[in-house]
């Protein structure tokens, strides 16, 4: 067993760097140190775990097995001794010039940033907040992506098993560039419709936009984008169709200059939530900041409730088989 008496810790530091990087020169970079004295901490480190950590693989250097499970360990080592060192029993917002770090898609951005920087500006103006924006990797690497940030915005349905908070709820629309007015769509002009889409894949995509195309209704994808707010502009000037939430519809629609359709299908409701992982749980100013957010979230105007869905009944009488509309599990 290591004796942390005489061990020396700041070599954790250098770990973390290193795992990252996967290079000296960068990781040197990275602490503000040397490459030759990060070269020697890398050495050291070999010696204390009898083990290479870095492989060279081509031009480039990989993580061996035992450094990949250490990478996990020594960023959350560091953030743990960096939060003791940072711990106050109180929190004052009014004086703090924490940052904290929000992963965030750009729609929920939209929808939020409005009231919550209000909030923050009144009563925390030395606060600052640092957004990223949400990827399919981040989610797919749940923890570590919670264990980085101190907020992650995404709606229910992608995971499970972290606390949360319930920030507000909204509905799907389609949004389209074809000059027609507002309305509800039938299933044939869903079902032969070209769409634009968010990522592409359906791993990556809403729930929403899974459930249409498990219906077999948006299969013609020949648009794909990375962001929400891309959606609508995506559409413009085309009769394509894209799936968009009804507050971000309504706020770009006159922008865009698209359309919104209602759609003939019932859609989970999505139920946008601020998840966090379980340490940062007592941190008294993390306490305190996702009180900020759901305060700002409490004061947004609600989206209509969700109207009766139109006879799913296409322009040629034929309806959907009754399997397509049952809810959504």
């Amino acid at each position: 067993m290591v004796n942390l008496l005489t061990a020396d810790l700041n070599l954790l530091v250098a770990l973390d760097a290193l795992l990252v990087e996967r290079n000296v020169t960068r990781a040197g970079a990275r602490i503000g140190i040397s490459q030759p004295a990060m070269s020697s901490s890398l050495q050291r480190l070999r010696r204390q775990f009898d083990d290479e950590l870095l492989t060279r693989v081509g031009s480039a250097y990989e993580l061996t097995p035992l450094a990949q499970v250490l990478k996990e360990d020594v960023s959350e080592i560091l953030r743990l001794v960096e939060r003791t060192f940072d711990a106050q029993a109180v929190f004052d917002p009014s004086t703090s010039t924490r940052s904290f770090r929000v992963i965030s898609s750009d729609y929920c951005l939209t929808a939020l940033s409005g009231k919550l920087m209000a909030l923050l500006q009144e009563e925390a103006p030395g606060v600052q907040i640092h957004f990223d924006a949400v990827t399919p990797l981040a989610v797919d690497r749940i923890k570590e992506t919670l264990q980085n940030a101190d907020l992650m915005l995404i709606p229910k349905g992608h995971f499970s098993g972290f606390p949360h908070t319930e920030l507000f709820t909204d509905n799907w629309v389609c949004v389209t560039g074809q000059d027609s007015p507002e309305r509800t769509l039938t299933i044939e002009e869903m079902r032969d419709a070209r769409w634009a889409r968010l990522f592409g894949t359906e791993v990556a995509s809403t729930l929403a936009d899974r459930r249409v195309y498990d219906l077999q209704l948006g299969e013609r994808t020949d648009v794909i984008v990375d962001t929400f707010m891309m959606l609508p502009f995506a559409v413009a000037g085309t009769d394509r169709l894209a799936l968009v939430q009804e507050r971000l519809a309504r706020m770009l629609s006159a922008v865009a200059g698209v359309r919104i359709m209602q759609l003939p299908i019932s859609l989970p409701t999505l139920v946008e939530c601020a998840w966090w992982h379980p340490s940062k749980s007592a941190d008294p100013g993390h306490q305190w900041f996702r009180r900020l957010v759901s305060r700002a979230a409490a004061q947004l105007d609600p989206v209509p409730s969700d109207q009766e869905p139109a006879t799913p009944v296409g322009a040629s009488g034929s309806k959907l088989p009754e399997t397509a509309l049952s809810p959504a599990p």
